[in-house]
């Protein structure tokens, strides 16, 4: 199973050097851009975890290692691929609209055709901690990650 996640926070790419943050086992290879979160995605793969897994440990471990790149409080692209079905999958949990928000509130508040991009109104609700539930309840392998079945994903 092959994994890419991104947690996007616009900004210059990355350059080659973050190879070095690579972490390399006999278990798989993790790669991110700091090595604490590489080593944190390999552990979980030493302790039986799928890519998935390791994937969402690196990303929990990016977050509090580098904040401002985006962290829980932002949005979560990923890309899984699992060669045994020969499938694709795709999540996009990017934000949402807050629960209340709705076109006659916005109208109600002055605001008719669209949303400024600095109005407290264009903030979405992030998507981060939802994805990784959503990964996990359909492709991760370890079982102490998954969520219970009577608490939602979202709050929201």
């Amino acid at each position: 199973m092959a994994v890419l996640m991104s947690a996007h926070a616009g900004g210059e790419e990355p350059h080659r050097a973050y190879a070095e943050s690579a972490t390399i086992s006999r278990y798989g290879i993790v790669a991110t851009s700091q090595t604490l979160a590489s080593r944190a995605g390999a552990a979980v793969l030493e302790r039986g975890g799928n890519a998935v897994d390791a994937a969402i440990a690196a990303n929990a471990a990016l977050g509090v290692i580098e904040p401002m790149m985006n962290g829980v409080g932002g949005d979560l692209f990923a890309i899984v691929y699992e060669p045994k079905m020969g499938k694709l999958s795709a999540l996009n949990a990017s934000g949402w609209a807050p629960k209340d928000l709705s076109i006659g509130f916005l109208k109600a508040h002055g605001i008719k055709e669209k949303i400024p991009p600095q109005s407290v109104h264009a903030v979405t609700v992030p998507g981060t901690v939802a994805g990784w539930g959503a990964l996990q309840e359909k492709f991760g392998k370890l079982t102490c990650m998954r969520r219970s079945k009577n608490r939602p994903v979202s709050g929201a």
